[in-house]
């Protein structure tokens, strides 16, 4: 005779006892299952369940902190991508960068140190995947990305005024180019891998580098 209790499927424990975890805990759960879950099946392909299942925790566990599957993706992507400050860059008061190109240096670190991290390139990676399955979703994210970033370098760049190391004529298109070179080599990463990038990092950021510093010199008094 079969046993029939060994043919039960086993519950996942994690279902049938839930921990109790503060309410931003338990959101930074949801969303690295809500980032596991989108990367691996990406938008269409990922519903509350399968993401409820992944935290541990039932749909309405996530109901209880969102109200859509699109406010979970909008929430992933903005904790992702967007500093919860809003500032990309900054420079502190005890920076000691005080020549041109000290500033920029601190620039481009920060810059190439966000832009290199695997989840900001998984995310980068998964809108790009997106944008034609969910073309208002992907061109909302990148209207949100550009502008930020181009808040961010602004507020960057006028403390570098303010010390007498840039150009006070610094246009909006200098702010809106700024991370141009770093964002086309996530790109060419993103697409033909690190292996095959057809320039290596370090000669992209020292070319970026004599770029922004050719457009922010000061003119010469």
């Amino acid at each position: 005779m079969t046993d029939t209790h060994e043919n039960k499927p086993q519950k996942n424990e994690t279902t049938t006892k839930r921990r109790y975890l503060p309410s931003a805990e338990r959101k930074r759960e949801i969303l690295k299952a809500a980032f596991e879950e989108f990367s691996h099946r990406g938008y269409l392909g990922t519903s509350l369940e399968r993401i409820a299942a992944k935290a541990g925790i039932s749909k309405s566990g996530i109901y209880a902190h969102y109200s859509s599957k699109d406010d979970v993706f909008e929430d992933m992507l903005h904790s992702t991508l967007l500093p919860p400050d809003g500032n990309t860059f900054e420079l502190s008061d005890t920076s000691d960068a005080d020549t041109l190109s000290c500033i920029v240096d601190e620039y481009l670190n920060q810059l190439y140190e966000r832009l290199s991290s695997p989840d900001v390139q998984a995310m980068f990676r998964l809108l790009m995947t997106e944008s034609g399955r969910v073309p208002d979703l992907a061109h909302y994210w990148g209207k949100q990305l550009l502008d930020q970033n181009h808040t961010a370098n602004q507020a960057f760049f006028k403390l570098g005024i303010e010390r007498g190391l840039i150009r006070p004529d610094v246009s909006a298109s200098d702010y809106t180019l700024a991370a141009s070179p770093s964002l086309m080599w996530l790109m060419v990463l993103l697409v033909l891998g690190p292996q095959n990038s057809p320039v290596p990092l370090e000669e992209v950021r020292l070319l970026h580098k004599r770029l922004l510093i050719e457009r922010l010199q000061p003119a010469p008094v």
